[in-house]
């Protein structure tokens, strides 16, 4: 915590530097709901994040990026330990993590981009279907952003058309609302019964894929392979009778498309 607030505070003071550039800020946020729900007493949530992403461009081909993210949350949606956590697969966020560190190659036309990124395949309002590069953090979802993931993308621009290749040697999946709070919806039936989060068994197997986009005067299309993993939990829900409770596990079920 105290190096990453040495960073917000001189990162500034450097950044006159040429190739060196900084952003970041600091931000608290409330959510209040007019009414209880069935397994949240909770009206009123208080959330407070901090963010600094450096970006150092030694050469006009090569460009460093890394950031840092601090968060605090009054509703138990953020782990109690101050581990630097670098990977974003808890089930709570990270108190303190690494929000990108990624290396960017470019020339000729040609984008290289390695470490964790930002990725995104598709633009449209609400469902993209094939963004399957761009977990998301659906713990707040009213207010849900993405997640990085670890990968490495090949990008070429060949007039108005974009060649792009993706490999990911490690599964991100999106977080999801927690058991006991508003957002798990348990039928009228079972809302007795206590929901006990089983986890979570991740694929181990790499992601991959290619895709090709055009963007003309009227429209943009694209055609895309994609080989990997759904980043949304597949939900199955066993019955222990002994005490009584439902056992939940989440499943990110192999997609090819």
């Amino acid at each position: 915590m105290k190096a990453f607030l040495l960073l917000l505070i001189l990162a500034p003071a450097v950044a006159g530097a040429q190739t060196l550039s900084q952003r970041g800020f600091v931000e608290g946020a409330g959510t209040l709901f007019p009414q209880e729900a069935s397994n949240d007493s909770t009206r009123a949530v208080v959330d407070l994040r901090a963010r600094s992403e450096l970006f150092y461009k030694p050469a006009p081909w090569v460009q460093f990026a890394a950031g840092l993210d601090l968060r605090a949350n009054s509703h138990d949606q953020v782990e109690q330990g101050w581990r630097v956590a670098y990977s974003d697969r808890g089930v709570r966020e990270p108190r303190l993590s690494v929000r990108r560190l990624s290396a960017t190659l470019t020339g000729g036309g040609f984008t290289l981009d390695a470490g964790k990124q930002f990725i995104r395949w598709g633009k449209t309002d609400i469902v993209t279907p094939t963004d399957r590069f761009a977990p998301r953090d659906f713990l707040n979802v009213i207010d849900n952003e993405f997640l990085a993931m670890t990968a490495l993308r090949g990008a070429a621009q060949v007039g108005d058309d974009t060649f792009e290749a993706v490999w990911s040697p490690r599964f991100t999946p999106s977080r999801i609302p927690l058991l006991d709070e508003r957002w798990t919806v348990v039928p009228p039936a079972a809302a007795a019964i206590p929901l006990v989060d089983a986890g979570a068994p991740l694929p181990s197997g790499s992601e991959a894929g290619v895709r090709w986009s055009h963007v003309g005067r009227a429209i943009e299309y694209s055609l895309s392979y994609f080989d990997g993993f759904n980043h949304l939990p597949a939900i199955r829900s066993d019955i222990n009778p002994t005490p009584p409770e439902i056992v939940i596990t989440r499943l990110y079920p192999a997609i090819r498309s």
